[in-house]
């Protein structure tokens, strides 16, 4: 055990195996919310407070990702960051974008809004449930501007091969865009092989909603710009004698057009001073030892896998199909065990492992699944 339950709110006689989701809140939370309430009655005092709380969650950030603090923007979600890079770029009829068959909509839907201006969306099919780099390496050419893919899966559970997948997009002229909110504060996330890093906050890393992380590769992508602009993104040249002249920040503030989610900042800043007491060497081994155990187990009953079975294949998510997915996860409920069901209306139940699981969490999630009945029949076995 890395954590006690009870430094959770109603996390204790829970068997939550939902991080792919929603991750429980910790208790300490509340006090810092109650600083954030403290902190806004200070008047001017309190904007600097504010800011100072975002410097603060930045630099961890930074080090989470192993980049520049200066690199990290705060934006409103991830779905924000990938629809900032779709109009940051100045697109020409005939470019295209590569993207995933098995995508979160917000890592695909947003390309879909470059037809208009003659942009091919290529989209690549999955092989029994995995993206293959080869399967992106025939799609790519000349005209591919963008890569669009997420680091680990939130339907399949597969953890792309980061490094080589970096190497194949930077012998193009083609950006990679990544999205790592299912690996981020679970496995190692080297930012700084892609040139956009996008990443919710309310998942591994323990926040809330209302904030997501933009990370811009300023040394591979130095002209980038700001597609939308505010009092956040730059400074006026001339005052008020031109109101209108305007020069974007060097850092990622630029993409910053206003005042952040400040109360989920104060949030996310104290989520990150935990995973940082802990470890996050420890905590991506104990989450890959318990995934590796979910693995395992359904595997061995005979249900069919969706993710990959190699430690470096995988994160926190093991997903695999059934029939019946409704049943299964009501099923499970019903004994206090929480997992994640299906989405888009394809029979595929997710399990997702973080460092508040145990391995008495992971026995009675397998003894659950052995005596759900009719599983067996949707389990093929």
């Amino acid at each position: 055990m890395l954590i006690s339950k009870s430094e959770f709110i109603g996390l204790e006689g829970l068997v939550h195996l939902c991080a792919g989701g929603e991750t429980p809140m910790l208790k300490t939370h509340q006090d810092a919310v109650n600083r954030f309430f403290e902190d806004k009655i200070r008047g001017e005092e309190s904007r600097d407070r504010f800011f100072d709380t975002s410097a603060e969650a930045k630099d961890k950030i930074g080090r989470l990702f192993g980049v520049p603090a200066d690199d990290i923007a705060f934006l409103s979600s991830a779905s924000e960051g990938v629809n900032l890079l779709v109009y940051a770029l100045d697109w020409q009829a005939g470019d295209n974008v590569i993207v995933a068959d098995v995508e979160f909509p917000s890592d695909l839907l947003p390309w879909t809004r470059l037809r208009d201006r003659g942009v091919e969306i290529r989209v690549i099919k999955n092989r029994n449930w995995q993206i293959d780099i080869a399967d992106i390496a025939a799609q790519m050419d000349d005209r591919t501007r963008v890569v669009s893919i997420s680091y680990v899966s939130y339907f399949t559970g597969q953890r792309i091969d980061l490094k080589k997948l970096s190497d194949l997009v930077r012998s193009s002229r083609a950006i990679l865009s990544l999205d790592a909110t299912h690996a981020a504060g679970a496995v190692p996330v080297e930012a700084s092989l892609a040139d956009i890093v996008v990443s919710s906050c309310y998942k591994w890393l323990m926040g809330v909603h209302g904030v997501g992380i933009f990370y811009w590769n300023r040394n591979r992508l130095p002209d980038l710009q700001p597609p939308f602009v505010g009092w956040h993104t730059g400074s006026m040249l001339s005052g008020w004698q031109d109101p209108t002249a305007f020069e974007p920040r060097p850092d990622a503030g630029r993409f910053e057009p206003g005042n952040e989610s400040f109360i989920s900042v104060y949030v996310l800043n104290n989520a990150l001073d935990r995973l940082f007491d802990i470890g996050l060497d420890r905590i991506e081994d104990h989450v890959l030892r318990l995934s590796g155990r979910v693995w395992e187990g359904l595997a061995g009953m005979g249900w069919e896998m969706m993710t990959p079975r190699g430690r470096e294949e995988r994160a926190g998510n093991v997903c695999f199909m059934a029939e019946d997915v409704r049943a299964v996860t009501s099923a499970l409920e019903a004994r206090d065990i929480l997992i994640w069901g299906s989405y888009g209306g394809v029979g595929r139940a997710r399990v997702s492992t973080h460092f508040y699981n145990t391995d008495e969490d992971v026995d009675a999630f397998l003894s659950a699944m052995q005596t759900i009945p009719g599983t067996a029949a949707a389990a093929g076995a």
